[in-house]
């Protein structure tokens, strides 16, 4: 059983659109769907927000998944952040469910080591959520869970499905990406059980 949190939003949909065998994928939305997409690709469906740990704990012990997918990230209508709590709050959810669970958490590169690295523009725009986003690292790698972080580019809509992925925290990668190209990663690293306890850099091919 794989749950996607974050499965709403446009990457989140990019990798459902990848999946050839949905029968054992849950979307785990926010509110309900307004259209019909997740119906159109045989998705089911559970309503649970990332900020509500009570709403969590009972998706997760309903479905004790062998996989989590968190694309989630960003502010909702009353200006809170999940980037952290949200994904923190997921995070120990799944491990109360299934404390061997694999657990792919959609970073963004800038996070943890690679902080000092960026330029000051990007730390003055990105600062915030880059930060939010490093906390739920921490607590990722800390949580005794199968993780595995992925840090994309910037991303960009487009048909092209193209990736690198490096685990050199070195080299940051430059240029943006598609989205299709972050789903198309996210496939194979979830494919990967060698992946496991590592951090990728995803950047256009």
């Amino acid at each position: 059983m794989q749950l996607i949190f974050g499965a709403n939003g446009p990457s989140g949909r990019a990798y459902i659109r990848t999946l050839t065998d949905s029968a054992d994928t849950v979307a785990v939305l926010r509110r309900p769907s307004e259209d019909s997409f997740f119906a159109e690709h045989n998705i089911q469906t559970v309503v649970a927000d990332a900020l509500d740990a009570d709403a969590l704990d009972k998706a997760l012990a309903q479905y004790r998944p062998d996989t989590v997918i968190s694309f989630v990230g960003g502010k909702n209508e009353e200006g809170i952040r999940s980037d952290a709590l949200g994904n923190i709050n997921i995070i120990a959810a799944t491990k109360a469910a299934n404390p061997q669970a694999r657990f792919v958490l959609i970073s963004s590169m800038g996070c943890g080591e690679q902080w000092d690295m960026m330029s000051e523009p990007f730390k003055q725009a990105l600062g915030e959520a880059v930060r939010a986003k490093t906390e739920a690292e921490i607590y990722l790698k800390q949580s005794g869970l199968n993780w595995t972080i992925l840090r994309p580019c910037g991303l960009a809509d487009g048909e092209d499905n193209a990736y690198t992925l490096t685990q050199n925290a070195q080299e940051i990668p430059q240029k943006y990406m598609t989205r299709n190209g972050l789903a198309a990663a996210v496939a194979a690293i979830v494919g990967q059980a060698d992946s496991k306890g590592e951090t990728y850099s995803v950047g256009a091919a």
